[in-house]
């Protein structure tokens, strides 16, 4: 509200205030952002404080990382979009430098065995919109309902803290939150295609849960 931006045009450019005056021009805000933000962070605060071996492998990783918003993504399929060789330790540990430095977040997978939320492929969240950013594909409604859900996603860690996402085969849930008190499945009505078989099989899993859904519009 405060700098007049519709929820599209948060989605697009949202996150990074410094730049919102040169969003008429998005190629010059794009190198702005690039330059200014993310990297000053890889370049300072990650680079000059921790030990990364390749530096230019480290900023492809981001690059690769921020390609899959609100995507579940095994650390062997991001290893091998990479351009050198490793394992994926590698991975874990450049998610974790980003994730110091509040650029990601990994949702792991909702489970009362520990050892299996351990053990699952991370799912994605750029803590802004702006991280996301692709000219290619703004306009493709597969991507914007990635987006969308991303942007709830972060909305809902900086609540919360603690989001998981759930899968059992082919059903799935967005997000799952327990508070403490309340265990919420919350489905993201983003404009993609889904079915709502994820959410009938976590209500039978899990007979204490309250489903939310979130849209554009609001709650339901």
């Amino acid at each position: 509200d405060g700098f007049k931006f519709d929820l599209e045009q948060y989605l697009k450019f949202g996150g990074y205030p410094g730049g919102y005056e040169l969003i008429e021009n998005p190629k010059v805000w794009q190198q702005y952002f690039q330059d200014s933000i993310i990297e000053s962070v890889i370049g300072k605060d990650i680079l000059l404080n921790s030990t990364v071996k390749s530096p230019a492998l480290f900023r492809q990783a981001f690059q690769i990382i921020c390609s899959y918003p609100a995507q579940e993504i095994s650390y062997t399929k991001l290893l091998g979009q990479l351009q050198d060789k490793g394992n994926t330790d590698l991975i874990r540990h450049y998610l974790n430098l980003y994730e110091g430095a509040y650029l990601i977040r990994t949702l792991s997978k909702y489970s009362e065995k520990k050892v299996l939320t351990k053990t699952s492929s991370p799912k994605i969240i750029p803590m802004c919109p702006a991280l996301c950013f692709d000219p290619k594909k703004q306009n493709n409604p597969e991507w914007q309902g990635h987006v969308f859900e991303a942007a709830v996603g972060s909305m809902l860690i900086s609540k919360y803290g603690q989001v998981h996402y759930w899968r059992d085969g082919n059903e799935e849930v967005d997000f799952v939150v327990h508070d403490g008190k309340n265990l919420l499945a919350i489905e993201v009505k983003s404009g993609r295609k889904k079915s709502q078989k994820g959410l009938l099989a976590f209500e039978k899993k899990y007979k204490n849960v309250k489903t939310v859904f979130i849209g554009k519009e609001g709650l339901e």
